[in-house]
């Protein structure tokens, strides 16, 4: 399976936002991120067959974006608020179990920490991830892991395949439409 973790694009400064911290939405800046992520989110093959966002409205806002490029729905899942953890792994995996591929729009530290781990071998050196605002890594998960493998079970089992800012991304896509 491949899992595609996508930090949520540029949001409005926490000491410039009056409302909820859940709240908080996504700047002019941060759409032109998203845009620029989703153009080479939606052009990778194989792709991912799920997105699953937080609710917070800056990673949804972020998610929506990549899934109105990819022509895909935006499912919205608590467990990828700050705090996201290998229980909530598990939870939003149990979401789609079909799906070869899925996208989890979230937040820092929450997403790099969990990519580290799935990554990061035992007796090796630990993987470091820090994921800039819309930024995404791809974990591929082993194969004989798979079917009804829980997050626990992947942990230092998983490939880190790339990590890519907003700008690679958009790049790529523009590549694949010039190829297309």
């Amino acid at each position: 399976m491949r899992l595609y973790f996508l930090r949520h694009a540029h949001a409005m400064a926490r000491e410039e936002w009056r409302g909820e911290e859940p709240a908080r939405p996504l700047t002019d800046k941060g759409r032109r991120q998203a845009e620029g992520a989703a153009l080479g989110l939606a052009s990778l093959r194989p792709g991912f067959a799920a997105i699953i966002s937080s609710p917070f409205v800056r990673a949804y806002e972020t998610a929506v974006i990549v899934g109105r490029v990819a022509g895909l729905p935006v499912a919205s899942a608590d467990e990828l608020t700050p705090g996201f953890d290998l229980p909530g792994l598990d939870h939003i995996l149990s979401l789609r179990p079909e799906a070869d591929g899925a996208l989890l729009v979230g937040h820092e530290p929450d997403l790099s920490q969990m990519v580290e781990a799935l990554v990061s071998r035992s007796g090796e050196p630990h993987t470091q991830v820090t994921m800039a605002k819309a930024s995404c890594c791809l974990v591929v998960t082993p194969e004989d892991l798979l079917g009804g493998a829980s997050a626990a079970d992947l942990l230092g089992h998983c490939s880190l395949a790339w990590e890519r800012t907003w700008k690679e991304l958009e790049m790529l896509g523009h590549e694949g439409a010039d190829a297309g």
